[in-house]
């Protein structure tokens, strides 16, 4: 009632005022969704300021088995969620079993040359920092009279107008009935890059060996790769990983470039201070 005798004084821009504030309350209350009622919410990401473009790629992986021996999968997976990252992943299995007659053994090699350019979105981003980070995940199980082995897990960026950037897994080996689960990380590890284009070289190697038997004898396996590449028939339900959880099993990188602009700081303000001349001039006119 005060609010409506103020504005039939006021006048019309007194009720747009009002109406003004009424409609920014009403905005700033909450919506109310009846219980049940399914709700999406939509996040959209900033665009990157950086951005890294995939161009021509290389991949390879390469099996060499000799008697009682398996592989499987033998996979490179590029993928890029955003502008910025990549992220690739090598996945395999070798698996070596007695043999009466000779040694048996299985490999996989993979090798990856992946073509890029970065790219400045904007005027004022003027320099950048690659990063790379890598985690390998896998079972190795040396059974007696045989061994297997994971290593080379490196990936390599080189390029025009920056150093060239290294990253490497451990490499592990185990033999004589030894059997080990690795879930292993390195980095991050950065260097400042420029626009322009770069090369990034990776690579992995699997490897499993059983000597010769003359009877039935548990096989030696590395496996780095999801269900179902191993078959199930090379190892027993008594096996010391039955169970374990192989949805991320394999050499997995990210590739991610960020501004690194050099901010520079804004001039410190210097603060007004009185003018004692004034002060007194006018205390003196007073």
């Amino acid at each position: 009632m005060f609010m409506r005798k103020l504005c039939a004084g006021l006048g019309s821009t007194c009720l747009a005022s009002v109406l003004a504030a009424a409609s920014l309350q009403a905005a700033d209350e909450p919506t109310k969704v009846a219980p049940g009622t399914p709700v999406t919410i939509t996040v959209s990401p900033a665009a990157p300021v950086v951005s890294l473009n995939l161009l021509s790629r290389h991949g390879h992986v390469t099996p060499n088995r000799a008697g009682f021996s398996h592989t499987g999968g033998g996979n490179i997976d590029v993928q890029q969620p955003t502008a910025d990252t990549v992220v690739i992943t090598m996945s395999g299995v070798a698996v070596a079993g007695g043999h009466p007659c000779k040694c048996s053994s299985a490999t996989m090699e993979f090798d990856l040359s992946q073509c890029f350019e970065i790219t400045f979105e904007k005027p004022e981003v003027k320099a950048a920092k690659l990063t790379i980070e890598g985690r390998v995940i896998g079972l190795l199980r040396g059974e007696k009279g045989g061994s297997a082995s994971e290593g080379n897990g490196c990936a390599t960026v080189a390029g025009e107008g920056a150093e060239t950037l290294t990253m490497c897994v451990p490499a592990h080996t185990v033999g004589g009935g030894e059997s080990l689960s690795i879930n292993d990380h390195e980095g991050p590890v950065s260097v400042a890059v420029k626009a322009g284009k770069y090369t990034l070289h990776q690579t992995f190697e699997i490897g499993a060996t059983h000597g010769k038997s003359l009877l039935p004898a548990k096989a030696a396996s590395a496996e780095f790769a999801p269900d179902p590449a191993l078959d199930p028939l090379w190892i027993s339900y008594w096996e010391p990983f039955h169970g374990a959880t192989k949805k991320d099993f394999g050499f997995q990188i990210t590739v991610k470039v960020v501004d690194d602009t050099p901010q520079t700081p804004a001039p410190p303000t210097k603060e007004k201070l009185p003018d004692p001349k004034g002060d007194n001039a006018r205390r003196g006119g007073q």
